[in-house]
């Protein structure tokens, strides 16, 4: 049987939140910028693809190149700024139509799920 008190070291372990980066520097907003769009494009035809009835993991593979750039992108971005490996990033650009937008990024979870992600 496990203590009592491991258990609650392990849950009190479990809720420490991430810091937030604040991603201000024009290089550095631009690589995130390029880094989410990779992602909001791949995603968008993944989804379109589940969407029309086919299994999520062949959806995820079925799109080579897209999945190629958002790596590429995601590495890039670690070589750039190798201290936001795992971290949550906040930052702030102009969109097309002139909008200024926000947006957070936890990189912990896009690393585990680009190594994870497995295409055959």
């Amino acid at each position: 049987m496990i203590p009592v008190v491991v258990i609650v070291l392990a849950l009190a372990q479990a809720v420490v939140p991430l810091p937030t980066i604040e991603v201000t520097e024009p290089k550095d907003v631009a690589a995130v910028n390029a880094l989410n769009d990779a992602m909001a494009g791949l995603s968008e035809k993944v989804t379109a693809c589940v969407t029309g009835g086919r299994p999520a993991e062949a959806c995820r593979c079925s799109y080579p190149q897209e999945l190629a750039s958002l790596r590429a992108k995601y590495e890039g971005l670690m070589k750039q700024r190798p201290e936001w490996k795992d971290q949550l990033l906040s930052y702030r650009s102009i969109n097309k139509e002139g909008r200024n937008i926000s947006g957070t990024l936890v990189l912990q979870n896009l690393r585990r799920q680009l190594e994870t992600l497995r295409c055959v």
